[in-house]
């Protein structure tokens, strides 16, 4: 593995960690647990300001952390806006698209088919979906991106355009057009020797659980995540669940915008990526933090599974759809996403034996990870 591995680590490292930038001003949204006699908790307190502080110095529209860890019950807070023009305050329940973490949430899926014999990890691609080399691509490649598949979203040059907004954001586009519109869909290297990053993994992902199942994507989703954990603000965005509420995504990137600095509605380019494998899911922060803690928990998936998801191949950087990663805050396991309009990350903190799940709806924005940390660590002293 060579090139393709190292830019992953960077992605994912930035995703993470990043520093955030610029300033603004805070609306409290009293989100935070509740002690038993409806008074806010001294943690739930310090969470809540933790997040207005970040919101303040970050200027993002809007803003939701869940933690939990150890014996601790789970806290969720949130400040600003889920929509900016109406005024609609972010809440512990509102739903933010979750970008790629929702290739992690499809590969659980996969490994469940795989104990039910439905799928094998090492079933080639070709058993599927019909694909240049796909004699050689196995479905254990898609998910830890040595395939050598190609990105669309580089391909297809989506944010390309003359006036800066791309018009592939214009209209749906389910899993098969993607494929038709790739100009190429032959392997940039032999399958299994590199890893480079390529959401068209995801997308393909997609195609063999429907493939497998015989359903659509949401409905094996509902029926293996949604309904068994309980989760009540998590959906697959597709073509039955535009009208479900969620949070409004901002973008602030030059040519999307006239005056720098200005931050632009861009959840018009929702509707473009419908019923994905590669990140089409939508879920509040408690329910991502429920979620988590429900794979590491074990009731998601068997040991040998879990195992599996975990294992770093040699001359990769991550598991099956799961990073593991160490930095600056210690050893760390997850997923972080980035989706138009939507920044997320559903992280655990393996010295701090802490989740934590961070979601907010500017999506040219760095993930305040980092301060937010620092913050807990500062009061912790």
């Amino acid at each position: 593995m060579r090139l393709g591995q190292r830019r992953l680590a960077v992605l994912v490292a930035g995703a993470v960690v990043s520093l955030c930038f610029g300033c603004g001003t805070t609306e409290r949204s009293d989100t935070a647990d509740l002690a038993g006699d409806g008074t806010r908790s001294p943690e739930a307190e310090a969470l809540q300001s933790h997040v207005e502080d970040l919101l303040e110095e970050t200027g993002l529209p809007g803003l939701v952390v869940a933690i939990a860890g150890g014996s601790q019950e789970p806290l969720v807070a949130a400040a600003g806006y889920a929509d900016t023009d109406r005024m609609i305050p972010v809440t512990a329940e509102t739903p933010f698209f979750i970008g790629s973490i929702s290739k992690n949430v499809f590969a659980v899926i996969v490994l469940q088919l795989a104990e039910d014999g439905l799928v094998s990890l090492d079933d080639p691609l070709s058993a599927y979906v019909e694909w240049s080399r796909g004699d050689e691509i196995t479905v254990r490649m898609l998910m830890n991106h040595s395939s050598g598949i190609p990105d669309y979203f580089g391909s297809l040059s989506l944010l390309d355009s003359e006036d800066g907004v791309p018009e592939f954001f214009s209209e749906p586009h389910p899993p098969a057009d993607i494929i038709e519109m790739m100009p190429s869909r032959a392997p940039t290297f032999d399958p299994g020797t590199e890893q480079s990053y390529s959401n068209t993994n995801g997308l393909l992902v997609g195609l063999v659980i429907e493939k497998a199942t015989g359903k659509s994507l949401g409905e094996v989703f509902d029926e293996r995540i949604v309904a068994p954990l309980g989760l009540e603000n998590t959906y697959l965005y597709g073509q039955a669940t535009t009208d479900r509420p969620r949070a409004r995504g901002y973008c602030g990137t030059p040519g999307w915008v006239e005056v720098e600095g200005e931050l632009i509605d861009c959840s018009f380019a929702d509707e473009a990526l419908p019923d994905s494998g590669d990140g089409s899911i939508v879920s509040s922060a408690a329910d991502l933090l429920r979620y988590h803690q429900a794979l590491r928990g074990g009731e998601l998936l068997s040991e040998s599974s879990w195992e599996t998801m975990r294992r770093v191949e040699p001359g990769t950087v991550n598991g099956l759809g799961y990073l593991i990663m160490t930095g600056p805050e210690g050893d760390h396991e997850g997923n972080a996403g980035r989706a138009m309009g939507h920044v997320s990350a559903n992280v655990y903190y393996v010295d701090k034996d802490l989740f934590v799940v961070m979601l907010l709806n500017r999506g040219d924005a760095p993930l305040p990870m980092r301060q937010f940390l620092a913050q807990r660590h500062g009061q912790s002293e």
